[in-house]
């Protein structure tokens, strides 16, 4: 159990010898409940608030996201014209609320890039972290203090001068908004030095962000073994639990018939909360695009023209969006209707499916219910593997 007045992590449940486990997070006042899918908003897609608005309890409690990528540049504008910078942090603030109304616990993740949308890779100036930080903690409705996105730095020295920085901000601020912090690791290997994790939980971290960078979970799963072995530790030294929570997590993974589902599932490779993918795809689409339906009996996908071959789709389909929809005639539906039935029927399953998590695994059985999912045996085979401490099978990682 952890309780540092401001942040509280109870471990509810874990199914013996897995990294699968159920926590209650309380910050504030404000409750998460884990497993978790981390909710996004847009300002002009409102999809997502509205179908989890009807959804959450004492069985789903979310995270939130509002999500900005921003250039220097831009910052640099904001800082100068007051204008820009207060029509900036309104918008934040707006997204904010509309995750707050739901009884999402949301925060506010900052990807600053250069003028060609890359990674700066590199610490912020001073002037621009003052900006960021003034952002972060004056902004109404953030939750969690996160760290920005801004590439791969040097070495842990860099990572660990921008964690000092942080703390000595929230310390300044504590009278007045004690907000917890949500640190990035490090997303190479060789850069998580037990040292900076070390650190990262001196400076009272207890809520990690991993970028997965939209590949599957089982590619970093010697990545995830060194971060649990080691905040592991601290956290039996200090009694005190911590919780991590996968940043650009991979959506589905495979092609054609054999995709299925990815983000599902992290909570095997020992993420509690899974968040959006912001890494726009690198290759072109063909003129005519293949959609997709989330088939929850699997946990594969079924291709909309293929659903006069599936057996019972009726009822493997099963979401509040398909209910007055005629399956046969799904694939003559104009190319942007499709898009965005198959996008609602997968996120509302996506839910009715991790909501489910929680109770599974206060009776062990949730590694036994995925288990059953015939389209992610490989990947339930992987999460057996973190059990009995084998060497992971690199083959297949990177599809």
């Amino acid at each position: 159990m952890s309780d540092s007045g401001n942040l509280y992590i109870e471990e509810i449940a874990k199914e013996p010898g897995l990294l699968i486990r159920s926590c209650k997070i309380k910050i504030n006042g404000n409750v998460a409940i884990t497993p978790t899918k981390t909710i996004g908003v847009k300002s002009s897609d409102t999809t997502e608030v509205k179908i989890v608005e009807d959804q959450i309890d004492n069985n789903f409690r979310p995270f939130g996201e509002v999500y900005a990528k921003i250039s220097l540049s831009e910052l640099s504008e904001y800082i100068k014209n007051d204008e820009k910078g207060q029509k900036f942090t309104s918008q934040l603030a707006y997204k904010l609320s509309q995750l707050n109304q739901i009884g999402a616990l949301p925060y506010i993740l900052l990807s600053i890039v250069d003028e060609n949308g890359n990674p700066v890779n590199r610490l912020l100036s001073k002037p621009v972290q003052k900006f960021l930080f003034d952002v972060l903690w004056g902004t109404p409705g953030n939750k969690i203090i996160t760290t920005p996105l801004i590439g791969t730095l040097s070495t842990p020295d860099e990572y660990a001068k921008m964690i000092n920085a942080f703390r000595e901000r929230q310390l300044a601020a504590i009278d007045r908004k004690n907000l917890p912090i949500m640190a990035i690791v490090p997303p190479s290997y060789s850069l998580i030095d037990p040292n900076l994790l070390k650190k990262y939980w001196q400076a009272g971290v207890r809520i990690y962000g991993y970028n997965c960078e939209n590949k599957k979970y089982g590619a970093f799963g010697y990545v995830i073994e060194s971060i649990h072995n080691e905040l592991s530790k601290f956290s039996k030294q200090d009694e005190e639990m911590y919780i991590i929570n996968a940043l650009n997590s991979k959506y589905k993974i495979g092609k054609t018939k054999t995709s299925r589902v990815n983000d599902l599932i992290g909570t095997g490779f020992g993420f509690d909360t899974y968040s959006p993918n912001h890494i726009p795809t690198k290759f072109i689409p063909p003129v005519k695009m293949k959609h997709y339906l989330f088939d929850r009996e699997d946990y594969g996908f079924i291709e909309v023209n293929e659903i006069e071959n599936v057996k019972n789709a009726e009822k493997i389909l099963n979401s509040n969006i398909l209910k007055n929809v005629d399956l046969s005639q799904l694939s003559e539906y104009p190319e942007d209707k499709v898009k965005k039935i198959c996008k609602t029927h997968d996120f509302e399953t996506n839910i009715t499916e991790i909501s489910q998590y929680c109770k599974l695994i206060k009776k062990e059985k949730l590694f036994h219910y995925l288990s059953s999912k015939e389209k992610i045996r490989n990947e339930t085979h992987e999460i057996s593997e973190f059990r009995h401490g084998h060497q992971i099978n690199l083959d297949g990682w990177f599809t």
